[in-house]
């Protein structure tokens, strides 16, 4: 196998993974989606951590579903922190109307991420 076949074959195994992709061939397809569901849930988990109080009290138990939501909708980006990530899921509900505007996070006046 070539590295540019090295490369795709690691490409669609990331989209799989990350993005909702499907399993590349000669991949187990339910595991990939197992293992797509645990990096969906850890990073659920930090997410929920990082948000601000208000969207836990806004939310409640509307939380965990919209997060997933999002998160299926919003695959990470290289380069972009779970801080930054936390900030556009917040941006996200301000600019669907959940929230309204609030204070920005300590870190963002840290400058970029």
């Amino acid at each position: 196998m070539s590295r540019s076949e090295l490369a795709e074959r690691q490409a669609a195994l990331l989209a799989a993974l990350v993005a909702g992709g499907p399993a590349p061939a000669g991949i187990d397809a339910s595991r990939v989606a197992l293992e797509a569901s645990a990096l969906r849930a850890k990073r659920r988990r930090v997410l929920a951590r990082l948000l601000p109080v208000e969207v836990h009290e806004r939310l409640g138990a509307d939380l965990t579903p919209r997060l997933d939501a999002w998160i299926s909708a919003n695959p990470r980006r290289t380069g972009t922190s779970m801080h930054a990530d936390a900030d556009a899921f917040v941006a996200h509900l301000r600019a669907a109307g959940v929230l309204g505007r609030g204070r920005r996070r300590w870190w963002s006046a840290w400058g970029p991420r």
